[in-house]
């Protein structure tokens, strides 16, 4: 949110888009997170010249990151006192596309990197199979765990009084999309399963781990869209950007909720299948290969 004095009213999508604001808490400990992951991968840099993975790595951190800063301290974060569909869409980038991506992009080496030299040690130490940090992470990212964390973090800031609390203290705020982020991070993993936690689901245990939250959040996205009320009132008092009512502010949210993240499930799903498929396939060219000649007669 702009802690400073309220935007003037916008009408267009370029005055939308050119407000950013990096003076708040959550953009300052973005900046910081930012500028340590560079830090280490510059080190990192320097032994990786010819390693294609690790550029792509790279270069999916760095999207990662950009869609972070929309999401913080860009017009996502900006206007998101006074618009609900980008408060909405503030949630929908930060749990449904940067938390799988960063999962891919695996960006945990440069942050060791970027530690001094007995620090990137203890790190490593404590990100071994034996260590404390994944034991503990092993437990959270547990199916049974990670839905329900995702699913319950997602419902219950979505209650009109959690919802409006967080709109009215920046802390509240912050705390909010921490908790956010952090159970989309645990949602994703037994999908993306980066090291130091391998997942262990196959491809359709996958597909039915991701159909089980398709359901729920399309129900919540319903209720926010199709509710005949304006479930926030915070946004009763904020001025009607794009010309929009509370009311219609307020559907666009929900449909965005609605239709992004869906998009986002199904082509999740379309991509476990194509590979579920290409994995069969592999296996069934070995069994084949190693099937011994028929004998002739």
């Amino acid at each position: 949110m702009d802690g400073g004095s309220a935007p003037k009213l916008i009408d267009s999508f370029g005055e939308f888009a050119s407000a950013w604001d990096f003076t708040s808490p959550p953009a300052v400990i973005f900046l910081l997170l930012a500028a340590v992951y560079t830090v280490g991968t510059l080190r990192l840099a320097t032994r990786s010249e010819n390693d294609s993975k690790f550029w792509s790595k790279v270069a999916a951190s760095i999207f990662g990151f950009v869609l972070i800063a929309i999401a913080i301290a860009g017009p996502l974060d900006y206007f998101s006192g006074e618009l609900f569909a980008a408060h909405m869409s503030q949630h929908i980038v930060i749990a449904m596309f940067a938390a799988p991506l960063l999962l891919v992009a695996r960006p945990m080496p440069s942050y060791i990197w970027a530690l001094p030299r007995p620090f990137r040690i203890g790190a490593g130490t404590a990100l071994t199979g034996s260590g404390v940090l994944v034991r503990v992470i092993t437990i959270l990212t547990k199916p049974l765990v990670a839905l329900p964390l995702f699913i319950g973090t997602l419902y219950g800031w979505h209650i009109p009084a959690a919802y409006n609390g967080s709109l009215e203290n920046e802390w509240v705020h912050l705390f909010m999309h921490f908790t956010m982020f952090t159970t989309a991070i645990l949602f994703w993993w037994p999908i993306v399963g980066p090291p130091p936690i391998r997942t262990q689901l196959s491809h359709p245990q996958r597909i039915v781990y991701l159909l089980l939250a398709v359901t729920p959040t399309s129900l919540l996205a319903a209720i926010i869209t199709l509710t005949g009320s304006v479930l926030y009132t915070f946004y009763l008092d904020q001025p009607g950007h794009f010309t929009w009512s509370t009311m219609e502010d307020q559907r666009i949210g929900g449909l965005l909720m609605w239709i992004p993240g869906n998009f986002v499930y199904l082509a999740t799903l379309t991509v476990l299948f194509f590979r579920w498929f290409s994995h069969e396939e592999r296996k069934s060219s070995r069994v084949i290969r190693r099937r011994p000649p028929p004998r002739s007669k």
